[in-house]
């Protein structure tokens, strides 16, 4: 018995190889390490702000009285309608308040914006590569209406999640709130183990569901369809054939670990050998530098080259990310193709391959 999900591996090197060395178009590259980037977002390795809160019960005493509750923390469990007003006044009085504020909405439309554009480009990038055409301008335009019901989608699914993970958790937030500043360790220990649950079982659903919207952008460009018809097409032929899915999912898992690995591995590489020369033309720079100008004024001097630098790294790590992404997402389209009847996506190398 075969698998089109590992089936699918051969098809995805041999439409990789002829897409992106036959021939090679550096310009073409280019293009794809934009729709990449746009496509993975900028989002970076997120993490905490280093920063953490150890105050003691004398210390929640004071921070509730500081906003009003004269009580401390014993009268914690019993807000009424005022002392939201009073903490809103306190909140509103901190200096450059309005600054902040406008802040964090510029920030939010920024993060709206390239959420946008992402899901513009996951039918640009399917495009691409099935066309052998990389034209990031046209195909925009011609899926920005996809591209903004799937945001919309996502984003919606998003709150769904988000409003799933605030419900489970609710009683046991409510129950702390009502014992005050001392919960006890049964209900952190109990909390924290739950709310682990809770987001693993979220976190899966929202495995599955994003990797069937996944195969369901192809099918609604080749089929003329609505994404969610042509989620609900894929989902209805994941009941026929569920365990062809299973092996798709898990052939995935080592391919997307394989590649991440191929890909660290070879950017570290790159990494120290220009790191080698750029710490070399950066010393030889600062001594010349030394003697022409000021000390005060060597760093100043450096900016520009250091900047350029890290442009260059930035672009050679995009890159090196091109092969890669471009053999999963056609792992993808090469399972759909086998697996769904009647997808038909039209390949550029299908005559070739059949």
């Amino acid at each position: 018995m075969t698998w089109y999900g590992i089936d699918s591996v051969d098809r995805a090197f041999s439409r990789t190889k002829s897409f992106l060395l036959e021939p090679f178009d550096f310009w073409k590259w280019a293009r794809l390490a934009l729709i990449i980037f746009l496509l993975n977002g900028l989002s970076a390795g997120s993490g905490n702000s280093g920063g953490s809160y150890h105050g003691t019960s004398g210390n929640l005493e004071q921070t509730l009285s500081d906003f009003g509750f004269g009580e401390g923390p014993e009268s914690f469990g019993e807000l009424e309608a005022g002392d939201f007003s009073v903490i809103f006044e306190k909140i509103s009085s901190i200096p450059n308040f309005d600054l902040i504020v406008l802040g964090i909405v510029i920030l939010l439309l920024i993060g709206l914006l390239f959420a946008y554009l992402s899901n513009v480009m996951e039918f640009v990038f399917v495009e691409s590569l099935v066309s052998n055409e990389v034209k990031v301008l046209d195909y925009s335009k011609r899926f920005r209406g996809d591209g903004f019901r799937l945001f919309i989608i996502r984003i919606l699914l998003g709150l769904v999640f988000l409003l799933s993970l605030g419900a489970a958790m609710f009683p046991f937030i409510s129950n702390a709130i009502e014992r005050g500043a001392d919960p006890g360790w049964e209900l952190i220990l109990g909390g924290i183990a739950w709310f682990l649950i809770v987001l693993f079982v979220i976190g899966f659903i929202s495995l599955v569901i994003g990797s069937f919207l996944n195969l369901a952008i192809p099918l609604s460009i080749y089929r003329k369809s609505g994404i969610l018809s042509a989620f609900w097409l894929v989902y209805k032929n994941f009941r026929q054939s569920w365990k062809e899915i299973l092996v798709y999912w898990g052939a995935r898992l080592l391919l997307r670990l394989g590649t991440a690995i191929a890909a660290t591995m070879l950017f570290l590489l790159v990494l120290l050998g220009l790191g080698l020369g750029f710490f070399l033309v950066d010393g030889i720079l600062y001594f010349l530098l030394l003697i022409l100008i000021s000390e005060d004024l060597v760093w100043f001097g450096l900016a520009p080259v250091l900047f350029v630098e890290f442009l260059l790294l930035l672009g050679i790590m995009l890159f090196i990310n091109v092969p890669f992404m471009v053999f999963l997402k056609y792992h993808m389209l090469s399972f759909l193709d086998m697996w769904y009847p009647g997808a038909e996506i039209p390949f550029f190398d299908r005559t070739v391959l059949k």
